[in-house]
């Protein structure tokens, strides 16, 4: 009797322990401005190298983002927001069950401006 309950006890222990596991991983992180100030609604995508597949999020009014659950492998991370130029990372490794903290510091994009200016011909009455 007090091995059978032993048993049943293991064995639950052992399909707790066996769900617990996760194949999936996760990227997070803070943007922030040359200063050192938080920057709130960044674009964040992350680019699976692999398989092409996009996951995407913004970053919170802390400058914080997390894209979580994401399949194991090597990604892309771009960070978008308005003023700043683009930021990559290259060769993000995801592994099972960890999340890989990622330290982005946008840099001051480069103003573009650009003018158009159209003359017309006049014509001139020389009588």
């Amino acid at each position: 009797m007090r091995n059978s309950l032993l048993a049943v006890v293991l064995v639950s222990t052992l399909s707790v322990a066996a769900m617990a596991q996760t194949f999936r991983g996760a990227i997070n992180g803070t943007v922030t401005d040359p200063t050192g100030a938080v920057v709130a609604n960044a674009q964040v995508k992350a680019t699976d190298k692999a398989t092409g597949i996009d996951h995407k999020t913004v970053s919170t009014s802390d400058g914080q983002f997390a894209i979580q659950d994401i399949p194991l492998g090597t990604y892309k991370v771009s960070v978008a927001a308005s003023g700043f130029a683009p930021y990559t990372a290259d060769n993000v490794q995801v592994t099972a069950g960890n999340v890989y903290t990622l330290s982005v510091k946008m840099a001051m994009g480069q103003a573009a401006t650009t003018v158009e200016v159209s003359a017309a011909s006049v014509t001139v009455d020389t009588t």
